[in-house]
Order: C-alpha cells, then sequence, then structure tokens
C-alpha cells in the first residue's frame, strides 16, 4: 500500500490506495513530509475542490466492514453532489428505518471521507452533527458550502 498528500483549501488530506484502490481517505493535522503522493489522485482531489470533479473514478476498499455498513457506504455514494440527505433518509434506504444511530456510527467509520461522501449526511432537522468527531464538524460544513457553491 502507498500513502500520498494532498494539500486541499480546507487542510490537508492523506490518503491511502494501491494502483486505483483507495483504502483511505482523511484530513491529517500533524506536520508530516507532504512529497509522497499520487499524480491521478491528486488530480481528481483538486478537481472536487475547484468544483470540476462531481465525483471519483475509483474503487474503494471496504471489505473488512460489516454488511450493515456497506450498505450505507454504498448509499453514501448515491448522494448527488451539492446535495444532503438525513441519518434517516439513509437508514429508509438501506432498509433499516429505525438503525438512524448504527447509520450515523457508520459514517463515522467511513475510511474513505470526501470520495465517499459521508459529509452530505446531516440530522433530519437540517443541523450538522459528526464528521470524524465534534471537533471537526467545521470540515463537514466547508465541504458542503464548497459543493454548494459549484452545484
Amino acid at each position: 500500500m502507498e500513502i500520498g498528500y494532498f494539500e486541499s483549501p480546507i487542510g490537508l488530506i492523506k490518503y491511502e490506495y494501491l494502483g486505483s484502490l483507495i483504502y483511505s481517505i482523511s484530513f491529517v493535522f500533524d506536520d508530516i513530509n507532504k512529497d509522497q503522493y499520487n499524480t491521478q489522485i491528486n488530480h481528481f482531489l483538486d478537481g472536487y475542490f475547484k468544483g470540476e470533479i462531481k465525483e471519483f473514478p475509483f474503487n474503494f476498499y471496504y471489505d473488512q466492514k460489516t454488511d450493515f455498513q456497506k450498505k450505507v457506504l454504498k448509499a453514501l455514494l448515491e448522494i448527488p453532489y451539492g446535495e444532503t440527505r438525513s441519518y434517516q433518509d439513509i437508514a429508509v434506504k438501506i432498509g433499516h428505518p429505525k438503525a438512524i444511530r448504527a447509520v450515523g456510527q457508520a459514517c463515522k467509520a467511513n475510511p474513505i471521507g470526501i470520495m465517499i461522501p459521508c459529509h452530505r449526511v446531516i440530522g433530519k432537522n437540517n443541523k450538522l452533527t459528526g464528521y470524524s468527531g465534534k471537533d471537526y464538524i467545521y470540515l463537514k460544513e466547508k465541504l458542503l458550502m464548497l459543493e454548494k457553491k459549484f452545484k
């Protein structure tokens, strides 16, 4: 597995990949060597942050997830760029209408943020909740604002 970094307008992103298979992507807050990168992945991330890329042409590895988590991650991929769904909407979509909190936990466990857009899932009352923990809700807000700007 290889590691790469992308300096986005809202923070440094680290990703792990093998060929075109993405294993993880997340914001990092450490002072690290940013010289490692994959030109193709960075090209698509750059396009995303410029509003030119609405979805990513990569395969995602999340085989280690439970069947329930896999259903949630697949449902997230169906949320259109610039739109949001509630945790309840996702629970209903995957056939588990009462599993709202479990959907939230599956989103929290999403190893491939941004590309599998868990940031597009909000509370039923349109309130922003969760994103890699309450301390990082501002990242979710920035991603949603970015997408609405370019929608």
